[in-house]
């Protein structure tokens, strides 16, 4: 059984022997290259696009200016600023060369004129609507109040009362490999390698903006993406239309300025919290009045549903409302990164919990057990059906190793030392569906190919899946190969997004290799002119226990597909590949605790003593892949929580344009991590695993925030946490 073994990465050869195939190794023959000249004001009347000496730079092509297509939840000034510059970085004219150093040489060449327009920065004062952002239209974009019981009421009634206001700062999603496709032009079709998480959506939006043309996606080798790298980009349409209008292929390629000037930032939300509870500590209410700064466009909105009716967390809280705004900035536009609006729920209520136990000076443990959601299925005020966990259990286990380690940071303390021990406990939903797809394929060789429509970039997936289907057909993990991301390979898919990859397509797979089963059945029976009811399958053999017959799988498909010019002289169709989706009727709901010690130095600087995460995710496929995810989503929190932070000055300029201003951990500032794991939580599905790729991302910020407070003595309310902070 290869299922809950720790299996090494099969996908890793290739990578770590430099044999991958990233987007910008990519070269076709006659192609060119694409750069794009991006504003450097963020709010402004654009009047006149100059490109006339750029034109005449030899081996420049063509300069595109002006263009505009309809893309949902976007502004008129889409792709390209055609009459009001939005934000600083956005595209307004791109350059097509021969090569890359005459495309980005070419853009010092065009100027452009414009009249500047006061800049909305702040969210508070965009929220008053008083400045408009985006072309005359209203800043609130987006409204929305999620109520469940009285939550007024309870709160109003409530012998405990505490008000609090949470700034979650901005974030890039810093992928090691920047954005970029290449889009080749071939008559009615147009291929595209692309640095993406879907290959299925970028494909059907993409033809949404080019009806005339039949697209291929195929997903390159990916450097990381943590949701920076599904929904549509201006560059995108820019480079397919470039590509239709020379007839050649054309790559474009973000430099790492580009990327945090133009890739969809994360989080930007503020949250003003009222909680209500009883002097035993019983919370009674919550209501949350939540901002979120959506940037120049409106479709990262979904991400404050997602915080605001996880609100209540793991507890059972009966009154809860939140209200919701999302307001138009000149900024770069906000959406998802890892784990998309549950870190920012989960935030706040671990930060409003420990607030309450310091205000009741009760032990926080203590106070989340008092509060803690004691039988699954739940049912939250907001409707979000909790599936299965002991919730309890793991928070017991939890405590086990907080107490431990505050007995550890008392001695250090002792020395003199300013060190705090913080815990989290959350629960996140996962699983965005709908479905997902697999075809699992029995090759002329023997061994077995699966296609997922997943499109997994750096977790892990293809392994995990490869041990469920070698387990399924009792077959050698290494008979097993496991591809993806290519749009003419499977027909409809959705991709790698939201912890989905190993439940969805993992149980297509499941179900698909099931179906191949069935189909082998009864060719053989057909084979060895048997009864179907007779065939049993083993071991990736499949015999006839009376006859005492058996045909190996590579027999099997050397019997379907070697009689080249003969006739099919059996009933059977000789069918070797089965296709299968899966979907659930609900999300799943994962849940954990993460419990730190860190010290503070008297200059301010953070440094984490030990760190231990203990999930729930149901059935654990691979736990060296799990722990994997777990260690790199603690490093992101981490980050996220004392480092990681978009800047920008009152007038919408940039001030974190690159990593020597916007700082990402590095292994000097790694530190000691444990995983612990229980498989109480199981889903629903045949295979009953949940998804891991974003709890701890979710987890680790608050935890590493309440320790920081114990040791330093300050009250913390804005992430990221500054070392000025706390001196």
């Amino acid at each position: 059984m290869y299922i809950g073994q720790r299996i090494r990465r099969k996908e890793d050869l290739k990578l770590i022997t430099g044999t991958g195939r990233y987007v910008d190794d990519i070269n076709l023959n006659g192609m060119f290259y694409l750069a794009i000249l991006r504003s450097n004001v963020p709010h402004a009347r654009l009047k006149k696009v100059n490109v006339e000496d750029a034109l005449k730079l030899p081996g420049v092509v063509d300069v595109i200016t002006g263009l505009t297509i309809n893309v949902e939840n976007r502004p008129k000034n889409f792709p390209m600023a055609v009459d009001e510059i939005l934000y600083a970085g956005q595209p307004i004219a791109a350059v097509l060369a021969e090569d890359r150093y005459t495309a980005y040489d070419a853009l010092d060449y065009i100027s452009y004129d414009y009249e500047e327009l006061p800049a909305v920065i702040d969210p508070e004062e965009a929220s008053k609507d008083e400045v408009k952002a985006v072309e005359e239209s209203s800043n609130i974009a987006y409204s929305k109040v999620y109520k469940g019981g009285n939550a007024e009421k309870a709160y109003e009634d409530s012998e405990i009362k505490i008000e609090e206001k949470f700034y979650i700062s901005r974030v890039y999603p810093s992928p090691m490999e920047p954005r970029g496709l290449v889009a080749d032009y071939q008559q009615d079709r147009i291929t595209v390698y692309a640095s993406t998480q879907s290959p299925h959506y970028m494909r059907s939006y993409l033809i949404s903006a080019f009806p005339d043309f039949d697209f291929r996606v195929i997903q390159a080798d990916v450097g990381g993406a943590f949701g920076s790298k599904l929904f549509p980009y201006a560059e995108e349409y820019i480079t397919v239309y470039a590509s239709i209008k020379s007839r050649r292929p054309v790559k474009f390629i973000n430099t790492r300025s580009e990327e945090l000037h133009s890739t969809y930032h994360g989080r930007g939300q503020i949250h003003h919290v009222k909680l209500g509870a009883s002097k035993d500590g019983k919370v009674n209410a919550i209501i949350d009045d939540l901002i979120i700064d959506l940037g120049a466009a409106w479709h990262g909105f979904y991400l404050a549903d997602i915080s605001s009716t996880l609100i209540t967390g793991p507890y059972d809280i009966k009154n809860a409302m939140a209200n919701i705004k999302g307001v138009l900035t000149n900024k770069v536009p906000l959406d998802q990164y890892r784990g998309a609006g549950r870190p920012e729920a989960a935030f706040v209520y671990e930060r409003m919990m420990d607030i309450l136990a310091d205000e009741l000076r009760i032990d926080p443990i203590e106070l989340r057990k008092k509060n803690v959601i004691k039988e699954t299925p739940y049912v939250n005020p907001f409707g979000l059906k909790y599936d299965s966990g002991n919730y309890l259990d793991l928070l017991n286990k939890a405590e086990g190793i907080y107490k431990e380690m505050e007995k550890n940071a008392e001695e250090l303390r002792k020395q003199g030392r300013k060190v705090g021990v913080g815990l989290s406990f959350y629960v996140e939903q996962n699983n965005f569906g709908p479905w997902e797809s697999a075809s699992v394929r029995l090759l002329a060789n023997g061994k077995v190919e699966v296609i997922i429509g997943a499109a997994p970039h750096g977790q892990g997936t293809g392994t995990a899946i490869a041990q469920i289907v070698a387990d399924e057909l009792g077959i050698n993990i290494d008979d097993v190969s496991v591809t993806w991301g290519d749009t003419d390979k499977i027909s409809n898919a959705f991709g790698t997004y939201g912890s989905r990859s190993l439940t969805l397509a993992g149980n297509a797979a499941l179900l698909a290799s099931r179906k191949l089963k069935e189909n082998i059945i009864k060719l053989v029976a057909s084979f060895l002119q048997s009864d179907p009811e007779e065939i049993q399958y083993k071991d990736g053999k499949v015999f006839n226990p009376k006859s005492g017959k058996a045909l190996s799988l590579a027999e099997i498909a050397k019997m379907a597909t070697s009689n080249l010019g003969g006739t099919w002289n059996y009933k059977a169709e000789p069918t070797l590949e089965a296709t299968a989706s899966f979907g659930l009727d609900n999300y799943t709901f994962p849940y954990g605790s993460h419990i730190a010690m860190v010290e503070v130095d008297d200059s301010g600087k953070v440094r984490v003593l030990d760190y231990v995460a203990v999930d729930d995710i149901g059935l654990v496929v691979n736990p060296m892949l799990a722990e994997g995810q777990v260690e790199g989503g603690i490093m992101q929190g981490f980050g996220e929580a004392i480092m990681e932070g978009i800047v920008y000055d009152n007038r919408g300029n940039l001030l974190t344009p690159s990593f020597a201003e916007y700082t990402i951990p590095s292994p000097a500032e790694s530190f000691r991590m444990k995983w612990m794991y229980m498989e109480e939580g199981m889903s629903s599905a045949p295979l009953p695993a949940k998804g891991i790729g974003e709890g701890a991302a979710i987890g680790a910020p608050p935890a590493i925030v309440r320790a920081i407070e114990k040791a330093s003595g300050r009250r913390i309310t804005t992430i990221p946490v500054r070392m000025e902070d706390l001196i």
